[in-house]
């Protein structure tokens, strides 16, 4: 697998991708929750809802960027962890492995895992606010596919470096100074 296999946010999809095959089935199971969850309580969720109409553009965005072959690449990928519980037993085996199990997870985050995967690939074509809708989900549960200071990046770090924050040493040194 080559970074230009997905594009110019190869690193980052890659690292999507190897946190996919880390995924344990309870995070599995949240991520199928985020995306509607319950059959038929999709419209009473606006995230789902705009994170579907948002859907909608994907493919005119990935193809004006001349990223189709990109999001196919990736979405094969996550099609296949997603099948990849998918396999024949010999005769009289059970199939109740773990992996095995799984399949049904698999499958219910299939949607929200693809929409994550999508937007890693076209995060340079997409507005702020619908990457971090695309990415929310999987934040939460995997992690940000981009580097620290990326600015495809959550801005979680922003948030802590407040100027007159208690918890952190050394923010309010210029105004002692200027005190004494």
């Amino acid at each position: 697998m080559t970074h230009r296999e997905y594009g110019p946010q190869g690193p980052a999809a890659e690292r999507f991708l190897e946190a996919l095959e880390r995924l344990d089935t309870p995070e599995i199971v949240a991520l199928g929750a985020a995306g509607g969850g319950v059959v038929g309580t999709d419209e009473l969720d606006p995230q789902v809802v705009a994170r579907a109409q948002l859907r909608l553009e994907l493919r005119e965005l990935a193809r004006h960027a001349g990223r189709l072959d990109a999001i196919r690449a990736i979405g094969r990928e996550v099609e296949h962890w997603a099948g990849s519980a998918q396999h024949w037993f010999p005769a009289g085996v059970a199939g109740t492995s773990e992996l095995a199990a799984s399949i049904g997870p698999r499958l219910a985050a299939l949607q929200v895992v693809l929409d994550a995967a999508y937007g890693v690939v076209l995060a340079d074509q997409l507005r702020e606010s619908d990457l971090a809708l695309l990415l929310g989900p999987w934040r939460d549960l995997a992690g940000d596919p981009f580097e620290p200071g990326s600015r495809f990046a959550a801005d979680d770090v922003a948030d802590l470096e407040v100027p007159d924050d208690p918890d952190n040493p050394g923010a309010d040194e210029g105004a002692e100074e200027q005190a004494g």
